[in-house]
């Protein structure tokens, strides 16, 4: 029997959240993590505190989306995950300055300012790729500072036309909202409705996967007495939302947890 996941949702309770405790669940995911541990060219001192240093064997994550691989064991705000921003229409290209006052006109930010969990992934080319998040918000910006481990070199955001230009003008309008008014006053609208479906199906897939049957999904969605009144006899009716909640978390599990990452921000 596979080793028990933690029966809760992600720390991150975002899209890029919930992609990432889909993907960690993923059994070939895992299986090309222990490969990488084992690797003569995985180098341990590619990650100081919250900054990691690209690998060469990093670019064979990048067939589940991901800059670098992170261990599927990783469930918190810690857990170091970086999307590619192909498969992350909504990560942000961003311009440093030089001039330190350049961010008078209130058109510039500094990931100092942002007072959440933040987290640094360097490319060879110098790229950073910083990843702003909490439990409320994930957002994910790119770029080349002079001081790859400053936090306080003003950037501007550059908004392309192709495509996902409306995700990343929803990514852009969530920075400038967090920017203002801080993370204990940003609010997402819709938050607990939209992922209900999400929450559940990890809930049914975790119960499903270490043995548990459809009426053990049932009782953990539904509780004891809904189940008994409306399991699968007399026109019961649970037993067929548990079984759907469970297909649902599989088939995020396998693949389309990368349909997420598409999605409206805000």
């Amino acid at each position: 029997m596979r080793e028990k996941a933690q029966n809760r949702g992600p720390a991150s309770e975002t899209y890029a959240g919930f992609a990432w405790d889909y993907l960690r669940r993923n059994i070939a995911y895992a299986r090309d993590f222990e490969s990488i541990l084992s690797s003569d060219k995985f180098d341990n001192t590619s990650a100081q505190g919250s900054i990691r240093y690209e690998m060469d064997v990093d670019k064979q994550a990048h067939r589940w989306g991901l800059e670098c691989f992170e261990s599927p064991s990783s469930t918190g705000l810690d857990a170091l995950v970086i999307w590619r921003q192909d498969a992350f229409p909504g990560a942000l290209s961003v311009q440093y300055h030089d001039d330190l006052d350049q961010d008078h006109d209130g058109k510039s930010f500094k990931l100092s300012n942002f007072d959440c969990h933040k987290q640094h992934y360097v490319k060879a080319d110098g790229t950073r790729i910083s990843v702003i998040k909490s439990a409320e918000f994930w957002l994910q910006i790119s770029g080349k500072p002079e001081d790859i481990e400053s936090e306080d070199q003003p950037f501007s955001v550059l908004i392309d036309g192709g495509k996902g230009a409306r995700r990343r003008i929803d990514a852009l309008r969530q920075l400038t909202s967090l920017s203002r008014n801080g993370s204990e006053n940003f609010k997402l609208l819709g938050r607990q409705k939209a992922f209900t479906k999400m929450r559940n199906a990890l809930f049914a897939y975790d119960i499903r996967a270490n043995g548990g049957s459809y009426k053990d999904v049932g009782l953990a969605l539904f509780g004891a007495e809904n189940v008994q009144q409306n399991w699968d006899s007399n026109g019961g009716f649970l037993k067929a939302r548990a079984v759907r909640a469970f297909k649902f978390g599989e088939r995020m599990v396998a693949q389309d947890y990368q349909s997420l990452l598409p999605k409206k921000t805000i």
